[in-house]
């Protein structure tokens, strides 16, 4: 089990990073609406929304420290990273064109918390893919 912790955090941590990501551009779509119709002052919903941004630049930066400074480089994590980031950065694009009935993920898109931290995570694990260490027998 401890062979396999890391990946297991790793993916974990994916899981909760595009998790918050995705519910923080709900809070800030809502709190955007809500200041707009109901203060006169329309940047009042700025600050929150930038401190959140602040907050979750902090998340992120702590998951990278993580998978890339921590030993258990498994491949088959890197190809889920790859694999979980790119497909909900293209999972729109290719609901509208595919002609499938799926249903659109309307947080993630371009420019939104959602969509950087999906292609953060695929180009996290294209990148533990390309230099992953190389394991030395003592």
């Amino acid at each position: 089990m401890k062979k396999y912790f890391t990946s297991i955090v790793s993916l974990v941590g994916m899981v909760l990073l595009i998790g918050v990501a995705d519910g923080l551009d709900l809070w800030m779509d809502n709190l955007k609406r809500t200041a707009m119709s109901e203060f006169s002052v329309i940047s009042s919903w700025l600050l929150p929304a930038t401190i959140m941004e602040l907050l979750f630049a902090g998340l992120l930066l702590t998951w990278l420290w993580y998978v890339t400074n921590k030993d258990g480089n498994h491949q088959v994590v890197n190809i889920i990273l790859i694999l979980v980031g790119l497909g909900l950065l293209f999972y729109n694009y290719l609901g509208s064109v595919s002609g499938l009935p799926l249903p659109m993920l309307m947080e993630i898109i371009p420019k939104s918390l959602s969509s950087y931290a999906s292609a953060i995570v695929a180009m996290v694990g294209l990148q533990r893919m390309i230099f992953r260490k190389k394991e030395i027998n003592k």
